[in-house]
């Protein structure tokens, strides 16, 4: 991880966190579940970009319009960034992550979402906690954040608002969480870094 840190350095304009819900793998079922929402932050500036359901379902779309419409935003905005780095908690997986996006999107008839594109660091590999211990022990929770499942639970109530919240949440908490690891200014517990 400690090349993050040379490739980031005058590149903080190109950096940028991300987290997204989807209505869950506890139950099985789809290998792309249903998108709610992805949160994206610019570690240079912080301003944040929120892609959510909501969005759309306000506006009277169904919820499928609304979940290919935040897509295909989405989409649009990846394909507008040069050289992207994101930095994210465990979205490098086969089912989820940004695979799961991409599955999501061609779903919906998306299949330029790109994926060499991007370049990524995984910043759970640092930690040995959870995201949302994590965002605690070092004073990176500024919102209520909800557990996957939680936010799943969520999903199915039609509570998206406050799925959205707590996407972007955790993707706020993790441009703190960033900078204190850019810093070295992590929590002092061996069994929270490695």
């Amino acid at each position: 991880m400690d090349e993050i840190k040379l490739q980031i350095k005058g590149r903080e304009q190109d950096a940028y966190t991300i987290h997204y819900s989807c209505s869950g793998f506890y139950n099985g079922g789809a290998y792309a579940p249903a998108i709610c929402s992805i949160a994206a932050v610019n570690y240079g500036t912080r301003e944040l970009h929120t892609f959510a359901l909501n969005n759309y379902l306000i506006q009277g779309k169904s919820l499928i319009e609304s979940e290919q419409l935040m897509l295909k935003d989405f989409v649009d905005f990846y394909q507008n960034l040069s050289n992207p780095i994101f930095v994210h908690w465990n979205m490098d997986g086969l089912e989820y992550g940004f695979n799961a996006i991409r599955a999501r999107a061609e779903n919906f008839g998306l299949c330029d979402f790109n994926l060499t594109k991007i370049k990524d660091y995984n910043l759970s590999a640092v930690f040995h906690t959870n995201l949302i211990t994590s965002l605690e022990q070092n004073n990176c929770k500024r919102v209520t954040v909800l557990y996957g499942r939680d936010e799943a639970i969520c999903f199915n109530k039609r509570a998206f608002e406050t799925v959205t919240m707590s996407t972007e949440g955790k993707a706020l908490g993790l441009v703190d969480l960033f900078e204190k690891y850019i810093s070295n200014n992590l929590a002092e517990d061996d069994d929270i870094y490695c």
